[in-house]
């Protein structure tokens, strides 16, 4: 609206104060004037006042009232002069100008006498301003009355005729009606000059700012106006022409510059965001772009589409929860808005209802101004087969290696078995009485010893398995490490390998498939054994024990393993490669390099970690972090890593620690 314009705005304000100013002036000016024409008048009539009675003077000394008649007559038909009294002591009129009024009394409260009268003993002398009165006439227009006392002259008072007492001071007043309308006309001719001189004064004053605030304001404002119009609408190549260096010229000027920067600002945006796009498109993987609030999805790019079978719009209309099982999703949801979260060997549905395992990296963002979540999504289905496929073939040469000592695992209970049978056979044959308490013994070792076959064999089986895809569990940690030695017990037995087991056996569980948790120990075992050998067949004649020792305990919101061996130990040139897939530093034909690369793969897509220390007084020590399972640790209090319960033999001492 125009009105809300600056300019009028700008005008209103200094209009206003300028009519203020200008009024104010006015009518200052037009009170003094009147206050110095009032002056002017009130000194006239008191000075024609005095010229009167001095005049009259020698008519009233001689007492010739004839020639004071006249005087007076004479007087009072002078222009502007509206009538000429003379009262006595007792306010009689005894000399006037207007004659129907000689000889009336006037009441002492009168206006032309309240002056003198005013107390009980009346004035003898006043000054100018108590001698002066004004009134209105009875056609409204105004008069100036003056008074002036006519006192007891010596030369009166000694006179023969004289009739007043010497003691008198005033024998009457002189009284003159000075009429005021033609001041009252120059006042008002005044007044409206100066009405008029401040209305065109004003409208000249309106005319010149209305001007320059229209070329000094309101050009360069409109001007500016429209340059923010055009940055508004994305125009940024037309700059304002700056006419003037004043404060409109440098904000014009600064206009222009900041425009300028904002078209470098906004080329440099385009060029990151066609480079953010081009990256997003082409990468690798699915990307996700999705809220924090609800996680519903905002961009995904063309390899997410490919890899999901989903179109964007189809995307567009789902949340990235959907895409997982409800167990992973509530994982998601809780910790995705909170931090960066890795979340590993998650599995997700395409549109053709066939699962994926995925990998996910999601960091909590702010994009375009809102609060997001980005996901990167590596598929790892493949890499996963291939893992399985290798740690089937893990598991296979393990089991070719553990063939010997599986043999004497099932010959003790095999042994056992032809034993009693032999038993019951001779008691047969030889029509033996037989004692029912032998007998049930007998039995009852046959069939813990047939018990004890079939659980090795069991073992067996289930270690060889596969597992591929199978959820994630509770694991308790120490019970893998005790399946170990299921396999490898008997072994380790015959190579006089002792084994110390120190387990705490309040840890909380992790999550994970014990199947995959027993292979690494298992690996980490075998290569202690295998090390522990090595050691020995370089120096057979060494007094350093032959021994394993494993712990667990907790540490921190981890789980600890420690495998100690009394080995060859790790070269530090090897330790960083000593997880590598096929790397191996045993002999030809005693060794697939894939073990310890396996455990890492495993122990890695648990978020765990493992690495490779000394062994103080020789050997290596491996250690294998896990995470506690979340939802165990508000049931288990910390408590301190459980303390050694069997150490490692003393060198020399080659007895065998039993493995419970």
């Amino acid at each position: 609206m125009w009105y809300r314009s600056i300019s009028v705005k700008l005008i209103v304000a200094v209009g206003l104060v300028t009519s203020v100013t200008v009024g104010t002036y006015a009518a200052l000016s037009l009170k003094a004037q009147r206050d110095q024409l009032q002056q002017q008048m009130v000194w006239s009539a008191q000075l024609l006042s005095e010229v009167i009675r001095r005049s009259l003077h020698d008519h009233m000394l001689l007492y010739q009232t004839e020639q004071l008649h006249r005087a007076i007559d004479a007087i009072g038909i002078q222009e502007g002069i509206e009538r000429v009294r003379i009262f006595n002591g007792l306010g009689e009129i005894i000399y006037s100008s207007d004659k129907p009024e000689m000889g009336t009394l006037v009441d002492k409260s009168a206006e032309q006498c309240t002056t003198c009268h005013a107390r009980e003993q009346p004035f003898t002398r006043l000054n100018s301003s108590e001698r002066m009165r004004v009134f209105s006439a009875p056609d409204g227009h105004r008069v100036l009355g003056v008074i002036n006392p006519i006192g007891n002259q010596p030369e009166c008072a000694a006179a023969p005729c004289h009739i007043h007492p010497v003691d008198q001071q005033v024998l009457g007043v002189l009284d003159i009606d000075v009429s005021l309308g033609e001041a009252d006309q120059l006042l008002g001719r005044l007044r409206d000059r100066l009405v008029l001189f401040a209305v065109l004064a004003m409208a000249l004053i309106a005319v010149l700012i209305s001007w320059f605030v229209n070329r000094l304001v309101n050009h360069p404002v409109h001007r500016l106006l429209e340059g923010t119009r055009r940055v508004a609408d994305g125009r940024l190549d037309t700059p304002i022409a700056v006419a003037s260096k004043d404060e409109l010229g440098q904000l014009a000027a600064s206009f222009n510059v900041m425009t300028g920067r904002l078209q470098t600002f906004k080329r440099e945006l385009r060029d990151s965001e066609e480079k953010y796009r081009s990256l997003f498109e082409n990468d690798p993987n699915p990307i996700f772009v999705f809220d924090q609030a609800q996680f519903t999805i905002q961009d995904v790019n063309i390899r997410a589409t490919e890899t999901y079978g989903y179109s964007h719009e189809e995307f567009l209309a789902m949340s990235f929860l959907e895409l997982g099982d409800d167990e992973e999703a509530e994982k998601i949801r809780t910790l995705a808005v909170k931090c960066c979260l890795f979340l590993p060997r998650i599995r997700h549905r395409k549109k053709d209802g066939s699962r994926i395992y995925v990998n996910i990296h999601s960091c909590p963002r702010s994009h375009l101004g809102e609060q997001v979540i980005i996901a990167n999504i590596a598929d790892i289905t493949e890499r996963i087969q291939v893992e399985a496929q290798l740690i089937q073939a893990g598991k296979l040469a393990t089991l070719g290696e553990m063939c010997t000592g599986v043999a004497h695992e099932l010959n003790q209970p095999l042994n056992a078995i032809r034993i009693g049978c032999d038993y019951f056979l001779k008691v047969i044959e030889r029509a033996l009485p037989f004692d029912p308490e032998k007998l049930q013994r007998a039995s009852r070792q046959i069939i813990g010893q047939v018990d004890r076959a079939a659980h090795i064999i069991d073992h067996l089986r289930e270690f060889g398995h596969k597992q591929e895809g199978a959820p994630l569990e509770l694991v308790d940690l120490n019970q893998p490490i005790r399946d170990v030695f299921t396999i490898l017990g008997e072994q380790l037995r015959i190579r006089e390998i002792a084994v110390s087991l120190e387990l705490d056996e309040t840890l909380p569980p992790v999550r994970g498939l014990a199947h995959r948790l027993e292979q690494v120990f298992l690996n980490l075992v075998t290569n202690a054994r295998d090390a522990i050998e090595e050691r020995h067949a370089l120096d057979p004649d060494s007094n350093r024990s032959a021994a394993i020792r494993i712990r667990s305990r907790r540490d921190g919101d981890q789980a600890l393993v420690t495998v100690a061996d009394t080995g060859m130990g790790v070269p530090d040139k090897v330790k960083d490669r000593i997880f590598e897939p096929f790397f191996t530093t045993k002999e030809v034909g005693k060794g697939t390099g894939l073990g310890l690369s396996i455990s890492y793969g495993i122990v890695k897509d648990y978020g765990g970690r493992i690495e490779v220390t000394d062994t103080p007084g020789g050997g290596a020590t491996f250690l294998v972090r896990l995470p506690l399972a979340a939802e165990s640790l508000h049931n288990h209090q910390e408590r301190p890593g459980h303390e050694p319960s069997l150490p490692l033999p003393n060198p020399g001492d080659r007895r065998r620690t039993e493995h419970p």
